[in-house]
C-alpha cells in the first residue's frame, strides 16, 4: 500500500491533521521571516516566538487542570514549544502504530485505533515533558536572578500573551544588552486589561509573587514594525 493510499483512511484522519497544522504553523513562521528579511526588518520577533497565549484559567489555582498543564511546563516556557512537540510526536505516533496494526492484519483492525491513539499520546506527553524541562533551563519566564530583575525594571515590553490584567499575563521584553525574555507581568488592580501587542513598561517586580508589575505605554500604542522587540 503507497503512502497516499495509506493515509486516506478514517483511522488516520486525526494524526494527519495533527502533523497538517504544524506544517502549516512552520510554513507561515518561514513565510513571516523571508518577509522580514526582504523588508530589512528581521529581528528578535523573529528569533523569540512568544505565543503564549493564555489558554490557562489564571482561576484555576490547584485544580487538577492546573497540574496537568504545569507538569507539560506551560508557564514555564512558550507555548510554541509545549503544543509543536506534542502534536508532532502525537501524529507520527498514531500513523506508526496504525501502520504496525494493519501490517500485521488482513485489515485494519478498529479495536486498534482508541490503543494507538492512547499509546501515542502517552509517548507524545513524555516527549513534551523532555523537552519543556530542557527549554526550561534556557528561557526565563520569571526574571530569575538579582542582576537580570533590575535590568529589566523600566525597561519596555510588549505584551505576548492573549491578555495582561491582573491575574495573569506573559511580556516579551528585552533587557539592556538585547537579550529577550519572556516573563510573567500583571497590571495592578483598577488598570486596565491589556491586550496582545500592545506596549507595556516594566515598572517593579513583586518578589513574593515571583513577577513583574507593568503598565501601559499610552506613547507608543500597539507595537509596530519600527518598535518591535
Amino acid at each position: 500500500m503507497g503512502l497516499l493510499a495509506f493515509l486516506d483512511h478514517w483511522w488516520n484522519l486525526p494524526f494527519v491533521v495533527m502533523v497538517g497544522l504544524v506544517a502549516v504553523f512552520f510554513a507561515l513562521q518561514l513565510a513571516g521571516l523571508l518577509g522580514a528579511a526582504v523588508e530589512g526588518e528581521l529581528d528578535a520577533d523573529a528569533e523569540v516566538d512568544a505565543e503564549a497565549d493564555a489558554d490557562a484559567d489564571p482561576e484555576l489555582g490547584g485544580s487538577p487542570w492546573h497540574e496537568a498543564l504545569g507538569f507539560l511546563g506551560v508557564g514555564r516556557v512558550p507555548t510554541m514549544v509545549v503544543w509543536v512537540p506534542l502534536l508532532l510526536v502525537w501524529g507520527f505516533g498514531g500513523l506508526m502504530g496504525n501502520r504496525v496494526a494493519l501490517e500485521h492484519a488482513p485489515r485494519y483492525p478498529e479495536v486498534a485505533f482508541p490503543i494507538v491513539l492512547l499509546a501515542s499520546l502517552a509517548a507524545a506527553l513524555v516527549a513534551v515533558r523532555l523537552i519543556t524541562r530542557l527549554a526550561a533551563r534556557f528561557v526565563d519566564v520569571g526574571g530569575h536572578g538579582a542582576t537580570l530583575r533590575d535590568e529589566l525594571v523600566g525597561q519596555l515590553g510588549v505584551v505576548a500573551s492573549a491578555r495582561v490584567d491582573a491575574r495573569f499575563g506573559e511580556v516579551r521584553v528585552r533587557d539592556r544588552r538585547g537579550g529577550v525574555h519572556l516573563v510573567h507581568g500583571h497590571t495592578r488592580g483598577g488598570e486596565a486589561d491589556l491586550g496582545r501587542g500592545e506596549r507595556v513598561v516594566i515598572v517593579d517586580w513583586d518578589p513574593a509573587a515571583r513577577l513583574f508589575w507593568v503598565t501601559a505605554c499610552a506613547d507608543l500604542g500597539r507595537a509596530g514594525p519600527s518598535h518591535s522587540i
